[in-house]
This record gives structure tokens, C-alpha cells and sequence, in this order.
């Protein structure tokens, strides 16, 4: 009696995968269809997906951005095939008119949605009923019982059904601010100027108040200057941050592509041991960006950091910026850019250019120790920075911890690096900003490792709007950034 229902279950299971077999590949082959819509024309579809998300793609600047609004198990995937740069234009222009734009690409771009998934729930259905007959007539041809065939055509429905149930369910519950999350994905050199179009983002969210509507605003916005050899003008900056280059110069044309015009952050990790062969990289990381600010890692030492300063890097340490005959100017915070920056040099740090034998992590009692200086150091500074560099992430946090929950100091910027991880921690206090390695794991890991790095934008007041974390394949181009909006209240 056990066999039997054994070998049933196992047979009407046999008919499920054949089912859900025809529905996926029915769908994957039919459910393109192209769509006119204010913008232009787009190529969409929506298929079953184990991550739902949504992914907008621009084929002629090879481009996209990804979002994660829903846990529904389907990803709605939009290809433009044709542009309107004038209609885009227009939905930019400002007053009563953009936001009546606004209004009217919202409403299309959730018809196309809601089309494209009826669409594939159809397709669903036909290829679940064919799949399933399929498998009951091979089940039926087997046993040499035809009823079998009326199994699996119930099955067959039965499949998609409950994938459709299941879609409509989640999909009551979008998660609109995920769209404050995006990830940016190109090929190649892309991606910089994708980035800098993408502020368009930032800005829309100054106008209006929700996040989809920001984030069609941003969509416009992408879509009117898509193909266009020269990037918009966007309010206030952004700098980037970067630590842990570990003498790979192979990786620093990736990075020079993304600062051009920039302040760049470098916290720390330049070298493997700090030797003066090592001081052959000192040119390329100084003619970075527009402005170059540093503090020194364990592996550095203080003749490397001595050469960047030379170099015109502004070299930062507790006591001050470096100055070329090795002293300090006494000042431990200084003005970048319009930002009050203080960097605190790595306790590790080498004291000759020489290869030597030295520790390269604090021990227990002395990461206790370089805790409580690095944050008496801060509560002793005047004026209280904005940013602050420090290179072992462990130490950063200390000091992130440390910071009162609220007050009336604004949030402090925490620029890290050591442990090779991007990550972003938000406090009421302050906001810990990772980039992970630009090193890409070293010269003998090229190609093992993306290059990592960090882009914070800033509004024109110095408000800390947004974090883009970077990651670019350093052999193949390849790169993508996700994009992470800060707390209104978030402002250095």
C-alpha cells in the first residue's frame, strides 16, 4: 500500500516538473512584447525570477539600473529600443506641467507592468497545461492508463495557478523606497558617467516627496541625456573614497576614470611595507582627481607618506597636515572643499622606509588603547570636522560608537578602509562609509578581486545625500554600483 502512494506522489511529481518546465519556457520564449510609452518604445517582459526586481535597460549607451521593490517571485525586465530625448526633456522642465508629466509616465509605466505580468500569467497557464498533458501522456504511455493524461492536464493547471497566486499576493506589498536603493550596472567606462547622470536622481528627490516619483524623475532625466557625449550639470558634489591600493598600480587607471575633477579620500594601505622602491607609485596617486587628501594604513610608513606630501597630497595626521620637511602645521582639521576634514594616522605606521619586521594588527590591549586616544583625539578637536579618515575599520567603528545619539552636532562622516568589505553603517550620530579595496586584492590578485570604492554625493548646502558603493571588474570593465539615500537629517 506504501509503494502505491509512493509511486503515485512520485509520478503526479514527475507531471508537476513537466508542467512547470512548459510554463517557464513558454513564457521565457513569448513573453517579450513591445510597448509604447511617453519615453519611447521598450522591449518588456516579466519572467519568474527567485529575486523580484525590476531592471531598466539603455542598450545604446549600455547601461541599466536595478531595483528590488518586492518580494514577488518575478522580475519585470525593460529594454528600451527607442528614446524620445524631447519628451523626457519636458517631464524635466519643472512647475505644474512636469509634475502632470510625472503623473502620466507613472500611470504607463504601471500598465506596462501590469500587461507584461498578465501576459506571462497566460503564457503561464498554456505552457503549464501543455507541459503537464505532455507529462501525463509519457506517465499514461508507461502504465498504459490513459487517465493520465487528464492528471497531468489538472496538474498543468494547477502549477500555474499557484505561481500566479502567489505573484498577486506579494505584489500588494511594494516597497516604493527601494527605489532610494538602486544598483547601476555598464560595461566598460560607462558606469562614470552613468553615475553623474544618475545625480539626476538626487535632485528630482528635492521636488518630489516619493520615491517612485523620484525615481521617474531620475528615469526622465537618464533618458534625456542617454547618448549625449557630455554629462549634466547637477547641484553640489560628490568625492570619492578609496583605500587599500597595496602597490597594484595596474588598477589606478580604473580609479582615475571615476575622479576626474573630484576630491579623492585615500585612507590608507598605498603600499605592501612602506619601502622606498614602493614611492614609485607616489605620481600616479597624486595626479588623481582634482584634490587628493590621505591618511596612512598599518602597511605604509611615514618616508611614503612624507613623499606624498611632497607630491602635493594633503596628508593628514592627528597632530596635522604633513608638511614637506616632515612636521605638522599644528592644525588636525583641515578645509577641503568646502568640508572641515581631520584624518588620524595609523598607529602601525612605519617609521623608516626600509624593509623591516613589524606588527601589521593590534594586539587586544593595544586596539583598547589606540580606541580610547583616537576618541579622546576627536572630542579634543576645534572646529568638529565634518569627515573623518581612519583607516582600520575597527577603530572607525569605535568611534562611530561613540558619537552621542543625538545633539546638536549634525551626523560625522567615517571614512574606513583594512578590512577589504564595502559597507555602510547609518547611526544618528554618524554614517561609516566602507569602499572595500581598490587594490583589487594586490598586484598578484588582478582579475581575482573587483576593484572597490566608495562616491558620496553632497547637496549644495554639504548635505550628505547619497552613497554609490563601486565595484569594477578591473580586467573586463565591467562595473556596477549600488546607490544607497541617506537620511534627510543626515548632513555634515
Amino acid at each position: 500500500m506504501l509503494w502505491r502512494v509512493v509511486r503515485f506522489t512520485a509520478l503526479l511529481l514527475v507531471c508537476a516538473i513537466s508542467a512547470a518546465a512548459g510554463a517557464y519556457l513558454l513564457v521565457q520564449a513569448f513573453a517579450s512584447t513591445v510597448e509604447p510609452f511617453s519615453l519611447g518604445t521598450v522591449r518588456v517582459r516579466a519572467v519568474p525570477s527567485l529575486d523580484g526586481r525590476v531592471d531598466v535597460y539603455v542598450p545604446i549607451v549600455d547601461w541599466g539600473v536595478r531595483a528590488s521593490p518586492y518580494a514577488a517571485p518575478v522580475a519585470l525586465e525593460v529594454r528600451f529600443r527607442s528614446l524620445d530625448r524631447e519628451e523626457a526633456l519636458d517631464s524635466l522642465r519643472g512647475g505644474a506641467s512636469a509634475r502632470e508629466s510625472l503623473s502620466d509616465l507613472r500611470s504607463e509605466v504601471a500598465e506596462i507592468g501590469r500587461t507584461a505580468i498578465l501576459r506571462s500569467i497566460l503564457l503561464g497557464f498554456a505552457g503549464g497545461v501543455g507541459g503537464g498533458m505532455l507529462g501525463g501522456a509519457v506517465v499514461g504511455a508507461a502504465l498504459r492508463r490513459r487517465r493520465w493524461l487528464a492528471y497531468g492536464a489538472a496538474i498543468g493547471l494547477l502549477v500555474p495557478i499557484a505561481y500566479a497566486g502567489t505573484v498577486l499576493v506579494t505584489l500588494r506589498h511594494v516597497d516604493y523606497a527601494a527605489f532610494e536603493r538602486p544598483t547601476f550596472y555598464a560595461q566598460g567606462r560607462e558606469l562614470p558617467r552613468l553615475l553623474s547622470l544618475s545625480e539626476q536622481l538626487l535632485e528630482a528627490s528635492e521636488t518630489y516627496t516619493k520615491s517612485y516619483e523620484q525615481t521617474l524623475a531620475g528615469l526622465a532625466s537618464l533618458v534625456a541625456f542617454a547618448g549625449e557625449g557630455e554629462s549634466p550639470e547637477t547641484p553640489g558634489t560628490s568625492v570619492v573614497l578609496a583605500s587599500d591600493l597595496h602597490a597594484n598600480a595596474l588598477v589606478l587607471p580604473v580609479l582615475e576614470s571615476y575622479t576626474s575633477d573630484k576630491t579623492v579620500f585615500l585612507a590608507g594601505d598605498f603600499t605592501l611595507r612602506g619601502t622606498r622602491p614602493e614611492s614609485r607609485l607616489v605620481p600616479m596617486i597624486a595626479s588623481l582627481g582634482q584634490t587628493v587628501v590621505a591618511v596612512s594604513g598599518n602597511h605604509d610608513s611615514r618616508p611614503f607618506m612624507l613623499d606624498l606630501a611632497r607630491a602635493g597630497v594633503i596628508v593628514l595626521t592627528r597632530d596635522g597636515s604633513l608638511l614637506p620637511d616632515g612636521s605638522t602645521d599644528g592644525r588636525p582639521v583641515a578645509a577641503v572643499e568646502g568640508l572641515q576634514v581631520a584624518g588620524y594616522d595609523d598607529p602601525l605606521e612605519g617609521l623608516t622606509g626600509h624593509l623591516e619586521a613589524r606588527p601589521l594588527d593590534l594586539s587586544e590591549s593595544e586596539f583598547a588603547t589606540a580606541s580610547g586616544e583616537l576618541v579622546t583625539w576627536f572630542e579634543g578637536l576645534t572646529p568638529r570636522p565634518d569627515v573623518v579618515l581612519v583607516h582600520q575599520h575597527g577603530l572607525a567603528h569605535t568611534l562611530l560608537d561613540s558619537l552621542p545619539d543625538s545633539g546638536e552636532d549634525p551626523p560625522l562622516l567615517i571614512f574606513t578602509g583594512h578590512d577589504h568589505e564595502q559597507h555602510l553603517h547609518e547611526e544618528e550620530g554618524g554614517v561609516l562609509v566602507d569602499g572595500g579595496t581598490v587594490g583589487a586584492g594586490g598586484p598578484f590578485a588582478i582579475g581575482v578581486q573587483a576593484v572597490g570604492f566608495a562616491e558620496i554625493h553632497f547637496s549644495d548646502e554639504a548635505d550628505t545625500r547619497a552613497v554609490d558603493l563601486v565595484e569594477v571588474e578591473p580586467v573586463s570593465g565591467n562595473a556596477r554600483a549600488s546607490r544607497t539615500v541617506l537620511d534627510a537629517n543626515t548632513a555634515p
